[in-house]
């Protein structure tokens, strides 16, 4: 087998008499965040981006690597980086031509490199293009399940579960791991049974331990999301600090996005508050302590908690910012506290009917959101960055929904969870566990609220992606510190 694709590519590059080069690519090959990653890996440089950034990157570049600066056209530089340059075009169907280029052009770098490998003797039509993708895809997809051992998963859980102290957060990255190498499987099914398995020993815990949690110091990291502030506050005075909440980011789903985040990342595992519900949890985030029941979840809100937190703490108006979906990136110079939030995942989350649905929304939104692009300014800006969620989510089975009068004052926190409900009087809580007792070694009755510990939900699907109860996919969380 020759060279692969890519460095066939980079190659190329190399092999040209200038070490900067003004590169034409017209079909946007280049542009791929991926394609650039493999590049800077090889020591060839791929700027994009603004004349003033182009500029910048010119100035600062190192004599040893080769510089691109990239364009749709040429005609976007500055005269004196023309001078010193050279022009090139690129096109991928240079590279792989046998195949219909607009199909292709954005798979991701394996298919591309098989493409690459497999030569044509005649060049395919777009749907000759498309069956040679599914033939490749489902090669792919039986080469994940051969790939899969979920002994060696009950394995590892098992030896895990018999240590005397139970490290949670290694068994939420083998629990993840799991997730990420059988959705999509006939073996996600044995998968959720052995996780299930393991909530059984993760709800002993937290009937012992969640009260004292939030009780629990924040020096050493936060143990539950309404000691995050606390934490941020203690350990990081005189500091930038950038939260970033991502609503909905289970911790199987933090794994895919962290492939993705630049700088370097320390991972640990928190509480969110139970019942998962946003109402509670992302409210204890913002407001730094235990969230209030009657409080009404929304971005004016939240704003005023963030805000009312570190006015508190001596910080001033100018210093503290507020985003909620839209990200405000201009003028940071002065803020020294930044919050922002991300909520269209947990949107995506409420409309997958299972996990499979929900990992290819969830890769769909890490592409689109630019997170990472965010992440790398704040960097630049010299923020240390914080990144959590207010709650997970699990792939639930329903029990039934809800009958004419069950409904009656069931909606009292506002919640949209299918695992949670709140009744306005004890009575009607007291009334439906009555007349439902099959349900009593599955719920968690707390005043008014009930929510399942396992993994129904109050609902007739079969599958549904949902939250709200204490299930640990939906406790166990991630709180990561990302740094230069």
């Amino acid at each position: 087998m020759g060279k692969s694709l890519m460095q066939h590519i980079i190659d190329d590059f190399r092999n040209q008499s200038n070490p900067v080069l003004l590169v034409e690519n017209n079909d946007g090959f280049l542009f791929r965040e991926d394609v650039i990653e493999l590049c800077n890996e090889n020591s060839i440089n791929i700027v994009k981006g603004s004349s003033i950034k182009q500029r910048v990157e010119f100035e600062l570049r190192d004599e040893n690597s080769i510089q691109i600066l990239l364009s749709e056209d040429n005609s976007n530089y500055l005269e004196d980086i023309k001078k010193k340059s050279s022009k090139v075009e690129f096109f991928i169907k240079d590279y792989i031509s046998s195949y219909h280029i607009p199909t292709i052009l954005k798979e991701n770098i394996p298919t591309l490199e098989i493409l690459y490998q497999s030569k044509q003797v005649i060049t395919l039509s777009k749907s000759q293009t498309i069956e040679e993708l599914k033939k490749i895809k489902y090669l792919e997809k039986k080469e994940t399940i051969l790939q899969f051992d979920i002994q060696e998963f009950s394995n590892n859980i098992n030896k895990e579960l018999s240590n005397s102290v139970i490290d949670w957060a290694k068994i939420s990255k083998i629990i993840s791991k799991a997730l990420l190498g059988s959705i999509g499987t006939k073996e996600l099914e044995g998968v959720m049974l052995t996780i299930n398995d393991v909530n059984d020993v993760f709800q002993t815990k937290i009937e012992k331990d969640f009260q004292s949690s939030k009780n629990s110091s924040a020096v050493k990291k936060p143990q539950i999301v309404s000691k995050i502030l606390d934490y941020l506050d203690f350990n990081y005075k005189n500091d930038k600090v950038a939260l970033i909440v991502v609503d909905g980011l289970s911790y199987w789903q933090y794994q895919l996005l962290s492939k993705k985040l630049p700088g370097a990342i320390k991972e640990e595992v928190i509480y969110s508050w139970i019942p998962s519900i946003t109402q509670l949890s992302r409210q204890a985030i913002f407001k730094g302590g235990s969230p209030d029941t009657d409080y009404r979840q929304g971005p004016t809100n939240e704003s005023k908690l963030w805000s009312a937190y570190w006015d508190s703490k001596g910080f001033n108006e100018l210093e503290i910012r507020y985003n909620h979906q839209n990200i405000y990136l201009e003028n940071l110079i002065n803020i020294k506290r930044f919050a922002a939030v991300y909520k269209d995942l947990d949107d995506y989350m409420h409309s997958s009917k299972d996990y499979y649905d929900l990992l290819k929304l969830t890769e769909n939104w890490i592409e689109r959101s630019n997170i990472a692009t965010v992440v790398n300014y704040l960097l630049e800006q010299d923020f240390k960055i914080f990144l959590t969620t207010d709650h997970g989510n699990i792939q639930a089975k329903g029990w039934r929904s809800l009958l004419g009068r069950e409904k009656l004052g069931s909606n009292k926190s506002g919640s949209r969870s299918q695992r949670h409900i709140e009744y306005s009087e004890q009575w009607l809580s007291d009334e439906f566990i009555n007349n439902n007792p099959e349900l009593k070694s599955s719920i968690v009755m707390e005043d008014q609220a009930i929510y399942f510990k396992n993994d129904l939900s109050f609902s007739r699907e079969e599958t549904l992606v949902t939250h709200g109860g204490a299930h640990l996919l939906e406790v166990l969380i991630p709180f990561i510190t990302i740094s230069k």
